[in-house]
């Protein structure tokens, strides 16, 4: 038994030792051969270090602790650089004895100061979608269920996250989710089919933001759960459990179960804990602060509610939501006035799913600030026509509010009233309004802070709407002697809108603002603004005039000027400046008298008008048409491109390639903008590029952008571009360019265009320049990328002189032929042909070209995808290839060595990363490079004696691949046909989706994006079809060209 105990023990030393020492020993082949499993199923940067890896006993004996440091995973393209997940420390415990058992159990998994950052562009792209899709075509048949059980345990019965802060942020909603100082632990054997899960959750700042409105803002969280879970984690119920949001606490009842088709069955209650009104005010923003204890606080208070029913992304369940307030009041430690009286009673309820048919009743609301009463009520029946019943009451003595609010060092005076009620529905189809009532004024309003030496002051208003009958043309709102006064500087408006079916206005505005004296009484976080504006202008008319034009009968006039404008916002890569400006009105038009200022780098300088602004102001038919000269000396486009989510100020300054459109996305234009810009700049900067001396003309028209004239300076070359841009429909944006070029750099061209490299990648090594009249149009990508198979267009192509050093292909050539090229440099001199494009396959026509001291001439062919088929055919003097060669020639009347020329062809296929090389006779086919000679003698003598063989075989060539090319074209008809058909009535039950929704705002976000997300699986499936059916068609096209190799 002694010698057992010894000889278990040397064991365990052993393998504890090996554990310790192998890990050491081969730490980077494991780092290699990890790495390489990462490689191929991860599409991300992982980081992490072997030395970072360890494994002790001593931690939490009897269990093993694995512990992995400062491992992350950082984003590649479109997120490049992005941190996803990082960890200080991650943990897992391993029941050390289980190790010489059946099975490991895990006993406990800790995660230490991780950092998660979620985000999900507009499209639907995820930051965290990082997995490499399998390459296998065929789903996989399911393994058969072992009955051996798992030889991991995954009973955990302990984890934690400690100090965690976490970022969801989802554009497609849009929604954010911001959580800090996280932490998190709970247990639960999840080996079992039913178990229950305890968790404890706190969290120092919790943040919600949905479409732009902060629902929460940097609450604290605290949660105490258990649940049961059963039915194969299919069902989940609510045993002792509270949460608090601050110190507003609830509890809930009831369960949540999952269903096989995604949709989710949910039974719950849920009621506070606390019933005084003190927890309720905890959630009010600006009010939870250290000295919350502090404040004195007296009422009673009910919360509670239900969800009932089915959920998935087309149901909600029914729900109740009752709050109820009584005998509430709060005053502020050293501050001689209560906030008292309150009370409310309010419930929301929805019987039945249907979210059209949520009721709201808040049967009463009533707060004495002071000795000042306020009350309200509101009861909407439905949430499709509205039918409500409102009411607001109350007056506020803006210098008793420092009295129960603590605003040290801000003085305000003043009396703000409000009276108004609503009763009635709103249906904008029928023309129908709630008959409103409603007063507002505000008398003697004084505003200063202690930090400024001027005040705000003499302000004051009176707003009233009226109407009587609900009728829409019975609407009136008037707001009169709107007035304030700023060191000095006065600024008054009216306004009067009334007759809702014909918009029937007159308004007035004189005076100046200072705008930095205004943000400083009312600060804007994380914006900057600044500058003098001043105005005097007045307008009456009607809409039924606007739209007939009849603009006598809209008296307009006025002049507005602006001086020493600023704007800075923490999301904008650049700054805006107004130098000076000066607008004048009348009812036909906007004069822009004389514009100066500056946009990031860009300066500018502009003049023009614009007609028809009232109609397109009012009316979103209406079309804005006008004429603007634009002068710049700098204007970088850059600025505008670069990446602002996420981007560092060095990231941002880094110019954006052709290349690399990573930032970019369609731009549409709008249809009701008729608007002619006249520019003359002398630098642009765009996509890396620097164009200088740059005038013509933009035409924005009905959705399209025309290019007339545009001439400009780059790549060595002088440019004038014509064309047109259109984007009417966002998934198909068009282009159609006509391209005049006149001595542009051809390896800088490769440098700057895409379509250079991908259709003539030797222009990388070529010295010289091209000129060309060009004619380009096709499709761009949702990258504003051109999708090449759309490409269509041909022109002219010259070519005065140009060189190449030491190409790789004139070697590969000598090799080939066995005849020396007589020099390794390519030359081409006063080369003019002509090249076309279509459907993405450029074909260029015959060119000289001199490989070393032989002329070559050149035609053929790139497709789509980087297929090489051209025809060179080298004049090789007869000496060239052998006196055998000579006297076979001169029996043929060819001529001797010293005089005859000899035609070698030589055909290039493959790609241009990989060409092909074989020799070819004049008729067609090919000959083996070791009867060179014969195969050229054999040729002269075919073409004097002509090859009726040779010339068959060809037209049963040419008829198997014009067979096929029938068959492939019309394979790729079809599969475009069928993909349209998928378009079309997928984005019609798109359409549908939304159509269904009505004008309710809820139920419409949620058929927006399940719409977006229908429209985005239609392009996928669409696009498969037709990437299917042109697979099938080159396939049936490479069969039959060995079919006509074979003849």
């Amino acid at each position: 038994m002694k010698k057992l105990v010894i000889i278990l023990g040397v064991v365990i030393v052993l393998i504890l030792g090996a554990a310790v020492a192998i890990p050491i020993i081969y730490k980077d082949d494991i780092k290699k051969a990890i790495d390489d499993v990462l490689a191929e199923s991860v599409n991300a940067d992982i980081k992490w270090a072997p030395e970072d890896f360890s494994i002790s006993l001593f931690t939490n004996f009897p269990n093993a602790t694995a512990q992995l440091s400062n491992f992350g995973v950082v984003n590649r393209a479109p997120f490049e650089g992005h941190v996803l997940f990082a960890v200080e420390s991650f943990e897992v415990e391993i029941d050390i004895f289980s190790l010489f058992g059946e099975q490991i159990v895990v006993n406990g998994i800790e995660l230490i100061k991780p950092q998660i950052d979620i985000k999900v562009l507009e499209d639907g792209t995820a930051n965290y979608d990082i997995a490499v899709p399998s390459e296998e075509t065929e789903t996989p048949e399911p393994e058969p269920e072992s009955a051996e059980p798992s030889k991991f345990n995954v009973g955990i019965n302990h984890w934690a996250i400690v100090e965690a802060n976490i970022i969801y942020d989802d554009a497609t909603l849009p929604f954010k989710l911001d959580i800090k100082n996280f932490n998190h632990s709970g247990s639960g054997d999840f080996n079992q089919d039913q178990f229950d899960l305890s968790t404890l959750t706190q969290a120092e700042s919790v943040s919600v933001t949905f479409d732009g409105i902060e629902y929460m803002s940097e609450k604290q969280l605290n949660a105490d759960i258990t649940l049961n879970i059963s039915e194969n984690y299919g069902r989940y119920t609510f045993k002792e459990n509270t949460v608090s949001v601050n110190d507003f606490s609830l509890g809930f009842n009831g369960f949540l179960a999952l269903n096989e088709d995604g949709s989710m069955d949910m039974d719950l209650s849920y009621a506070t804990k606390e019933t005084t009104f003190k927890s309720l005010l905890s959630l009010v923003p600006g009010v939870y602060t250290e000295d919350f204890g502090s404040i004195k606080t007296e009422g009673n208070l009910s919360f509670d509610g239900t969800v009932k029913g089915k959920y998935d992304s087309l149901s909600l369940p029914a729900f109740s939501l009752g709050l109820q307030v009584s005998d509430g009041m709060f005053q502020y430690p050293d501050l001689p006035t209560s906030v008292s009286n309150i009370s409310m009673d309010l419930l929301v309820d929805n019987k039945d799913g249907v979210i059209e048919n949520t009721s709201i009743n808040l049967k009463q609301f009533h707060i004495d600030f002071g000795k000042n009463p306020f009350d309200a009520k509101l009861y909407v029946a439905n949430l499709v026509d509205y039918d409500m019943d409102a009411m607001v009451k109350g007056a506020l003595y803006l210098d008793q509010l420092s009295t129960m609010f603590p605003v040290e060092g801000l003085s305000m005076k003043g009396v703000f009233t409000i009276d108004l009620t609503a009763r009635g529905v709103y249906d904008s189809i029928s023309g129908k309004t709630p008959a409103i009532t409603a007063l507002m004024e505000l008398k003697d309003g004084y505003i200063k802070s202690a930090d400024l030496p001027y005040a705000l002051e003499a302000m004051g208003f009176r707003a009233d709407v009226n109407s009587p009958t609900g009728v829409m043309k019975d609407f009136k709102a008037n707001v009169k002697d709107f007035t304030m006064t700023m060191d000095g500087e006065k600024f008054g408006a009216n306004l009067a809108f009334s007759n809702l079916d014909n918009y029937t206005w007159k308004a007035d505005a004189s005076g100046g603002i200072d705008l930095k004296k205004i943000t400083k009484v009312f600060p804007l976080e994380g914006m900057t603004l600044a500058g003098k504006i001043r105005a005097n202008i007045s307008t009456e008319g009607n809409m039924a005039d606007v739209e007939a034009e009849r603009y006598a009968n809209l008296p307009t006039s006025g002049q507005l000027t602006i001086a020493d404008f600023r704007y800075e916002d923490a999301e904008l890569p650049y700054n805006v400046t107004i130098s000076s400006a000066t607008a004048s009105f009348n009812p036909q038009r906007v004069s822009l008298d004389k514009y100066v200022g500056t946009v990031g780098k860009s300066d500018m300088v502009m003049s023009g008008s614009l007609s028809n602004y009232l109609g397109y102001v009012l009316n979103e038919n209406e079309v804005l048409k006008g004429n603007l000269n634009f002068t710049s000396n700098l204007l970088d486009l850059d600025e505008f491109m670069a990446e602002e989510e996420g981007a560092t100020s060095e990231e941002a300054a880094e110019p954006v390639s052709e290349s690399d459109s990573s930032t970019m996305e369609v731009v549409q234009i709008p249809e009701n903008i008729d608007f002619t810009l006249n520019t003359k700049i002398q630098t642009v900067k765009v996509m890396d590029l620097t164009l200088t001396n740059a005038s013509g003309d933009v035409i924005i028209r009905d959705g399209v952008a025309n290019l007339s004239d545009l001439k400009f300076n780059t790549l060595g070359g002088k440019f004038a571009v014509s064309g047109s841009y259109n984007a009417k429909d966002v998934t198909k944006p068009m282009y159609d360019f006509k391209l005049g070029i006149k001595d542009m750099s051809i390896s800088q061209s490769y440098e700057a265009f895409s379509v250079i490299q991908n259709y003539v990648p030797l222009a990388k090594n070529m010295s010289g320049n091209v000129s060309t009249d060009f004619k380009i149009a096709g499709l761009l990508g949702e990258d504003m990328m051109p999708v090449y198979e759309s490409i269509n267009g041909g022109g002219l192509l010259e070519v005065a002189q140009a060189a190449m050093d030491k190409p790789k292909f004139v070697s590969e050539i000598s090799s080939l032929t066995k005849v020396k090229s007589g020099g390794d440099k390519v030359t081409l001199k006063d080369v003019a042909t002509s090249a076309t494009i279509e459907n993405g396959n450029l074909t260029v026509k015959p060119f000289d070209i001199n490989i070393g001291s032989y002329t070559t001439n050149v035609s053929g062919t790139t497709t789509v995808d980087g297929k090489l088929d051209y025809k060179l055919n080298m004049q090789l003097p007869a000496g060239a290839i052998g006196t055998q060669v000579n006297s076979l020639l001169s029996q043929y009347g060819a001529g001797s060595a010293g005089s005859s020329t000899i035609n070698l062809p030589i055909g290039v296929g493959g790609t241009y990363d990989d060409p092909k090389y074989k020799l070819m006779a004049p008729t067609g086919g090919t000959v083996k490079a070791t009867d060179v000679a014969g195969a050229v003698v054999k040729d002269q003598v075919e073409k004097q004696l002509g090859n009726s063989v040779e010339e068959e075989k060809e037209k049963q060539r040419a008829k198997i691949m014009a067979e096929a090319q029938e068959k492939a074209d019309k394979i790729v008809a079809e599969g475009k046909s069928a993909a349209e058909k998928v378009r079309k009535e997928g984005y019609a039950q798109a359409d549908n989706l939304v159509k269904e929704a009505g004008s309710n705002p809820i139920k419409k976000k949620i058929a927006e994006e399940a719409a977006k997300k229908l429209r985005k699986e239609t392009d996928e499936k669409a696009a498969k079809i037709e990437a299917e059916s042109k697979k099938k068609a080159d396939d049936l096209m490479a069969e039959a060209r060995k079919k006509a190799d074979a003849v």
